[in-house]
Formats: structure tokens, sequence, C-alpha cells
């Protein structure tokens, strides 16, 4: 199962890279040492880095001790020229010990933004997922009740207003609108103390960019079936399973952004029993 965290990063000014900062004060992100996973046998897949509008990324470095190369670790300049307010890449690193860190260098603007990191785990339940399985369940859209507050996770109860048969479902991704430079996770009992979810790449900014899915773009993965994309590129389960009873869904779903934002969010399911 996925699993994803997130960091207060302050960057610094073009290519000095900012230092390594803190876990979200607020909002209960669950990690308590910033780039450290909540257990030992997690493989970051997933890594980057959401920034302010305006505040454009120029340098960006991952490093960790468990690397091949420790010093130098993941290293990229997209430059002066960038556009780029969001950064994911993906990557294989088995923990073994000390802190994976995220630096950025930020040309127009030192504000912190979010660094994010996307852990795999060996359970609990997860199924591949196929978008032409059968019994996809598409619930309406929901909008937050409360705005998010720039770097900081905040929370959304997932109660459809036609409730959801009783029964067993996989999330097979997510839509979002109205926000920028955000992630997403969803908490369960189920989920035995992980928060399966990624970055999110919203409509306004998909429309815009042709609905592209390279990894190292701002656009990365087909939207409604992130976790069935995950999996087949990864050749591990990776749509998380969760029990519906008639006291409701108990799913929960945050989301963080680099700035204010009230997003709408559809989560794409499908009921397998």
């Amino acid at each position: 199962m996925l699993d994803v965290h997130a960091q207060v990063i302050t960057p610094g000014a073009v290519l000095v890279l900012g230092n390594i900062s803190a876990v979200i004060a607020g909002g209960g992100d669950g990690c308590s040492v910033a780039g450290v996973p909540i257990g030992p046998d997690a493989t970051l897949v997933k890594w980057g880095f959401l920034s302010p509008t305006a505040d454009t990324i120029a340098a960006i470095k991952l490093s960790s001790q468990d690397m091949a190369d420790p010093i130098n670790g993941c290293y990229y300049v997209p430059g002066a020229a960038s556009l780029l307010l969001s950064w994911m890449d993906t990557i294989a690193l088995p923990y073994k010990t000390g802190v994976r860190g995220i630096q950025v260098g930020t040309n127009t603007g030192v504000v912190a933004g979010s660094g994010i990191l996307v852990d795999w785990y060996p359970g609990p339940e997860c199924i591949m997922g196929d978008e032409f399985g059968m019994g996809e369940v598409v619930p309406a859209s929901f909008t937050y009740g409360a705005a998010l507050v720039a770097n900081t996770w905040g929370s959304n109860v997932f109660a459809p207003a036609t409730a959801l048969p009783n029964g067993k479902y996989a999330i097979l991704g997510w839509m979002c609108s109205a926000c920028t430079q955000a992630a997403i996770r969803f908490q369960h009992s189920d989920f035995q103390g992980k928060s399966p979810g990624g970055f999110v790449s919203n409509y306004e900014l998909t429309a815009v960019l042709d609905w592209q899915t390279n990894d190292k773009d701002i656009v990365n993965q087909p939207h409604g079936a992130q976790f069935v994309h995950w999996g087949k590129k990864m050749g591990k389960p990776c749509c998380p399973v969760f029990n519906v009873t008639n006291a409701g869904t108990g799913l929960t779903v945050q989301m963080i952004a680099a700035q204010a934002a009230t997003p709408v969010v559809t989560v794409v399911l499908q009921k397998i029993g």
C-alpha cells in the first residue's frame, strides 16, 4: 500500500538549495521525523515538491544515505527559464537508515512549499485494479467544507449524498478541481495507519497541457485511475481496499496545497465484494 507524507520546505534563491525542513506542524501528517518513513519496510517510489504560484522551481534535490551516491543524490536543475510549480519524480529506494531529504531553490521568491514523499509497503490489502473491470462506482464530487491552508493537511469525510451499498471497495484514483500544486491521500481504519495517495493534477491544468502523462511533467497520471496506473508500472497492487457498512464509508480524504484552495474532488471506486 502507498503511504503519503509531507514536509514544509523553505527554498533557497535560484540554485541555492533551501535547508531540509520539518514535518507539517498541523493537520495530522502522522510522520514524526521529516523524511523518515513510518515503518522500516518502506520503499520510496515517488517524491516531489509543491511550490506557491510565481515561485518557479529552479533546482531540486533528493538525498539519502540509502542512495547509490548519497552526496549527489538525485539533483535536477530546471533553471532560470523554468515554469514548473510542481515537481514529481519516480524512484525505487528501499529504506535502511537516516533521513530522505528534499531541498529546493526557486527563481522568483523564497516562499515555503510542501515536499511530498510517497512510500510503498507490502500491506495492508490492495488490489491491482482495472479501468476496464466490472463494478466501477463514481459518486458525485464533493467540495471541501473548509478551505485548505497552505502547507497544511485539510480533511473532509467522504460521505456521498446517496449512500454506497454495503460491501468491499477499492479506490482506483481521484479527480480534482479548484486547486493547484496539491497532493491527496486517503485514511481508513482498514488501511492500518497508512495513508495512500499521490500528487494532484487538476482539470484546469490538464486542459491546458493536453492530458499529458509524463512522470516528470507537472501532470503525471491518468485521472481517476492513478492507483491502477502505479500498480501496473510497479507490478505491485496499489488500489487500497476498504469496507463500507451501514455506518458509512469510514473514509477520510486529506489534501495539502502550496496555497489556499477549496478543492472539488471525485473519488473513483470499484466494488469488489
